[in-house]
């Protein structure tokens, strides 16, 4: 080694730098090719990744772009009230697997907040949308009617209604779906635009939903049979009630503490039985559903004309009160 002219350092001084020195070349002479070899090998393994892991055509990305600018933020109604945190479905709309069935206003709608391609499926999350109606029979989101209160139980109802999420699979036909098989797909689990809640709801909701989009109705018989019968005054007399189960609460509306009353259309037959049942003012969170159960077991003493019993029209009101 060519030493330069260093007046500080003496002869045993430069053997001890020499030696220094000669020690880190060994070292970095054994380093360098285990360094060549680490990022020879992790580059192999990056590439090896690429391979098996292609980057998703540009068809798809632009194809998941159409469907979030479709259908985010959007409110979908499902055509089975399925209850669950997640739901898969086929392309055809049947469902893969169980899951029970609830009331609509509880379990039929979801408010989309992701929608996203995963391969050949389509996954749609988003919240579960709890129904209230007001006096007016309006449709309302619970959540948006607990607005910002400090109250405790009403933060703590709210951030309960925030976290009933769902998550939708729903299976797409072919390795390269379109966005005709894609908009398929969402239309057979999800009611669409043009389509009627009546097509979907329990019979006894038709009523309240033909008022709600203008249609006209009658009730299911009357078209195919001759079907008669009387409302209570001028010489008919009302039935008389005699035995009233009382209602169970749905726990959804227990556990907010909501209450209203039911308001419901029924046929009392010649024979003291409730027939015809449609809900004329409903207040949603499953109470309605359970009003119609209760109100099925009643038991009347027939209305009677000129002294025989006859069929009558009637409305009953039912209260959902906690105290």
């Amino acid at each position: 080694m060519v030493r330069p002219p260093n007046p500080s350092l003496n002869d045993r001084s430069y053997r001890k730098l020499d030696l220094i020195i000669g020690r880190q070349l060994r070292a970095d002479n054994r380093t360098r090719p285990n360094l060549l070899h680490f990022f020879a090998q992790r580059g192999a393994i990056a590439l090896l990744a690429l391979t098996l892991c292609p980057l998703r055509p540009a068809w798809a990305d632009a194809l998941e772009k159409q469907v979030k600018f479709d259908y985010l933020d959007k409110v979908l109604t499902l055509r089975h009230f399925y209850s669950g945190e997640h739901l898969k479905f086929n392309s055809n709309g049947t469902l893969q697997g169980n899951a029970p069935i609830g009331p609509w206003t509880l379990d039929g709608q979801i408010e989309v907040e992701d929608i996203h391609l995963q391969g050949a499926r389509l996954v749609i999350k988003g919240r579960r949308i709890h129904r209230t109606l007001d006096t007016q029979s309006n449709l309302e989101d619970r959540l948006k009617t607990l607005g910002n209160s400090n109250d405790k139980k009403q933060k703590e109802l709210k951030k309960e209604l925030l976290h009933l999420t769902a998550e939708i699979d729903i299976e797409l036909p072919g390795e390269e779906p379109d966005e005709k098989d894609v908009t398929s797909a969402i239309h057979a689990v999800f009611l669409t635009n043009s389509e009627s809640m009546i097509d979907i709801v329990p019979s006894y909701w038709h009523a309240y939903f033909a008022k709600q989009e203008g249609k006209p109705f009658s009730l299911p018989d009357q078209k195919k049979e001759s079907v008669s019968y009387f409302k209570v005054g001028g010489g008919v007399s009302p039935p008389r009630l005699v035995t009233q189960p009382d209602p169970e609460y749905s726990e959804e509306a227990r556990k907010a503490k909501y209450q209203g009353t039911v308001v419901l259309f029924m046929i009392v037959n010649a024979s003291g039985a409730p027939t015809k049942l449609q809900i004329v003012r409903p207040v949603g969170l499953g109470l309605d559903e359970k009003a119609v159960a209760a109100v099925s077991t009643w038991k009347f003493t027939p209305a009677q004309k000129d002294g025989e019993p006859v069929p009558v029209a009637i409305n009953v009101e039912v209260s959902f009160r906690l105290y």
